[in-house]
């Protein structure tokens, strides 16, 4: 990137009054959410719902038919415990926020 585009990009970040930032799932494993991943976590997150509905993943967790709707709400029940109650904010996400400073944030993962 030259000065005079770093300049301009610059200018535009602090003349918006909200950024929408995009990403791949790479910034959500950043942040220690890894949707594709079957791992220790997956269980520790899910406990018994893993083993009872056969989940590799927790984008499977989210997309599965569960047949009583009180599972599915225990598994969105402790995904948000753990990944909303426990998160602590990651070195990108901090330099993300140093960028665009008091602005409204929106991160949007695709």
């Amino acid at each position: 990137m030259t000065n005079k585009a770093a300049k301009i990009a610059k200018q535009w970040l602090d003349d918006a009054d909200a950024i929408l930032v995009t990403a791949s799932n790479g910034l959500s494993i950043s942040e220690g959410l890894n949707l594709f991943a079957n791992d220790k976590k997956l269980k520790e997150v899910l406990g018994d719902l893993v083993d009872k509905y056969h989940l590799p993943n927790l984008l499977t967790a989210f997309a599965f038919k569960y047949p009583n709707q009180l599972d599915y709400w225990r598994m969105v029940a402790r995904v948000v415990e753990y990944y909303g109650n426990n998160y602590e904010i990651s070195n990108y996400m901090q330099d993300i926020k140093k960028i665009i400073g008091n602005k409204i944030l929106f991160c949007l993962d695709i």
